[in-house]
């Protein structure tokens, strides 16, 4: 019922905020399924897909504040809506309960369902999460299982089975992946990454989606930035890894949260080893929206441009056998008391 009276409450300002902002203008493992008859058919020679990472902080942090997941979750729901997205690789969606309360979900909602009803609640019910529940056992020492992929379900069908249960457990580790750690870490730092596969209902066309969220440590001393630079390079490695097997020679789309920047000290090891796997970046596009701020925004309420020379991009797009890239925008006010999330949505469109 909370939920739901914020819904309401802030529907028609959240609305009329956003679908006012400036952006890209709209266009009209796992077990493999069987694909629909489509597939079979010649693929054209391009295939246009809107693909999005958002970080868009847990539930569990801001609890009690104005910033708190109950009532962000409408104006997350609204700028996905906005961009006319076609694929979304989201970070810090967790399974767990969706007011960031710790404990059993006793009836709760999820996070995960939440933003699935927010979105049902501005119109954009088509879009759908691969998963919604949990990845590992409950109880089980974990960390972040925030990664989630929403797709359009009018524009693409889920090839890939993504169960949601274990017996009568509301877990399964279908769609995902758990990602290394550096020796003598805990298991509460233990990420997941998520992966689908996804076939275009108009062209017929199937393609890989890789959601992640690095390990987010740094440290002042050179020497330590670079062991968690090897460990982000190392997560990074090991999702291409179990994805490439799958994929094959398909476009595989990547989205995350992967805490390295170019101009960072220490390296910017993921990035560098997906590009060496054959990544492009969407930010090397032809149309470039606000792609010299930061992605990530700290909630503040209004927002520097980088410094010369500096690029600090957390949240990337990038893309395996990628024809172009038409469009990447950093979807984002300068000025904005208001912010859905203290991370910016990236969005690109490409061709593959």
């Amino acid at each position: 019922m909370q939920f739901s009276r914020m819904l309401a409450a802030t529907a028609a300002a959240t609305t009329l905020a956003l679908l006012a902002s400036p952006g890209l203008a709209a266009e009209a493992v796992p077990t493999t399924q069987a694909p629909s008859a489509v597939t079979a058919q010649a693929a054209p020679a391009g295939t246009s897909v809107r693909f999005a990472t958002f970080n868009v902080r847990t539930s569990r942090a801001d609890r009690g504040t104005s910033r708190h997941w109950l009532r962000r979750a409408l104006s997350v729901a609204q700028q996905i809506k906005s961009r006319n997205l076609g694929i979304v690789a989201i970070q810090e969606l967790g399974p767990g309960r969706a007011d960031g309360k710790v404990g059993k979900i006793n009836g709760a909602i999820r996070q995960t369902e939440s933003l699935e009803k927010a979105l049902k609640s501005v119109g954009a019910g088509r879009y759908q999460l691969t998963r919604t529940t949990g990845y590992v056992k409950p109880g089980t020492t974990h960390g972040s299982q925030g990664t989630r992929i929403l797709y359009d379900t009018s524009k693409y069908r889920l090839i890939s089975r993504c169960v949601e249960t274990t017996g009568k457990l509301n877990y399964h580790a279908s769609c995902s992946m758990e990602l290394p750690l550096r020796k003598g870490d805990s298991q509460t730092r233990r990420r997941s990454a998520a992966y689908a596969e996804f076939e275009d209902r108009g062209t017929g066309r199937n393609f890989f989606v890789i959601s992640v969220h690095l390990d987010e440590r740094h440290s002042g001393k050179l020497s330590t930035e670079r062991s968690y630079d090897a460990l982000r390079a190392a997560q990074a490695r090991a999702v291409y890894t179990r994805v490439s097997k799958l994929a094959g020679s398909k476009p595989i789309l990547f989205g995350g949260d992967i805490n390295s920047w170019r101009t960072k000290a220490g390296s910017h090891a993921p990035f560098n080893y997906l590009y060496s796997k054959g990544f492009r970046d969407s930010t090397k596009a032809s149309r470039r929206i606000h792609a010299q701020y930061p992605t990530v925004n700290h909630w503040k309420p209004k927002l520097k441009a980088n410094a010369a020379g500096r690029q600090v991009a957390l949240d990337v797009v990038m893309v395996k056998h990628a024809r172009s890239f038409r469009a990447y925008e950093n979807v984002m006010k300068v000025t904005d008391s208001s912010r859905p999330s203290d991370h910016n949505m990236v969005v690109s469109r490409l061709v593959f």
